[in-house]
């Protein structure tokens, strides 16, 4: 094996440690469908979701996969009181009534006070209203789904990448800078 094949070996077998240790680190009670501060993930789930994603630090691999950025069609999403969420690279193939969980429908990435990329720091679930039948939302992790304020969707944030001191579900992260200067802004700027 040459020496590049064995340090990216050894670079994929740390990522999958990393993310395992995460994984385990989190709390496993039970979750509670209604309180999103409170829930947690089962370490087998948040092990899954984020191992499918991992590549997509790299947004070019994202883009790759078929996700592409909103900031020209919905702008960088921040909440002055309840903290920062980022910017979302959709993947529109995947808005429909299927759920999985290593098949986020949108990736939230964190931006710098210059308007790049930072990381990866969230998936967001998304199901169109139109397209959910059930009386009941949809639900992740035992977690129940929420219609966004404004657009027609069921959403639902999965806080993988960075911790959210609001709680892994919670739509809003104080941890995540607001958006920067320049960068249209949902519900300001955009649409």
């Amino acid at each position: 094996m040459s020496g590049r094949s064995r340090r990216a070996l050894a670079g994929g077998m740390t990522a999958v440690a990393l993310i395992g240790a995460a994984a385990t680190a989190r709390a496993s009670a039970p979750p509670d469908e209604h309180d999103v501060a409170a829930a947690t993930i089962e370490p087998n789930e948040e092990f899954a979701a984020m191992l499918a994603t991992a590549a997509y630090q790299d947004v070019a691999a994202a883009e790759a996969a078929g996700y592409a950025t909103t900031i020209d069609t919905l702008g960088c999403f921040e909440d002055a009181a309840q903290g920062g969420m980022g910017l979302h690279w959709l993947n529109e193939p995947l808005l429909d009534a299927t759920i999985d969980i290593t098949q986020p429908e949108a990736l939230v990435y964190e931006l710098d006070a210059d308007g790049d990329v930072v990381g990866l720091v969230a998936h967001e679930y998304i199901v169109p209203v139109e397209a959910w039948t059930s009386d009941e939302p949809p639900s992740l992790f035992g977690i129940a789904f929420h219609q966004h304020a404004t657009l027609p969707l069921w959403v639902l944030h999965a806080w993988l990448w960075k911790d959210n001191p609001a709680g892994m579900f919670a739509d809003w992260n104080p941890a995540v800078r607001q958006c920067p200067d320049g960068v249209p802004i949902f519900g300001v700027d955009l649409p």
